[in-house]
């Protein structure tokens, strides 16, 4: 199952970028009616930027945010450092 990743840089988290895409994937997610596959999750970096990870469903669901933010597929993220955004809490049990 493949996974994607946007990566967004320190100015970019500065200037809110993160959190707008946050807000747009969230409502992207309830007008989805909420799948229970479907979340958004983080990993920061050192430098103040980050990565935002995408599971599977999300490109049946969110395909549009997906390309607009230049997400690339991608392997599984490793659970360490990752933190859950939006989805159903219960996704972080059973990572696809």
């Amino acid at each position: 199952m493949t996974w994607y990743r946007s990566i967004l840089n320190s100015p970019q988290v500065t200037a809110g970028e993160a959190k707008s895409r946050k807000e747009a994937f969230s409502a992207a997610f309830t007008a989805a009616r909420g799948p229970r596959e479907m979340a958004l999750f983080q990993v920061r970096h050192p430098d103040g930027g980050l990565d935002l990870y995408f599971t599977p469903a999300c490109a049946e669901h969110a395909m549009e945010l997906l390309e607009k933010w230049e997400a690339t597929p991608c392997e599984r993220p490793s659970p360490r450092n990752l933190e859950f955004l939006v989805g159903m809490n219960e996704i972080t049990y059973y990572l696809p």
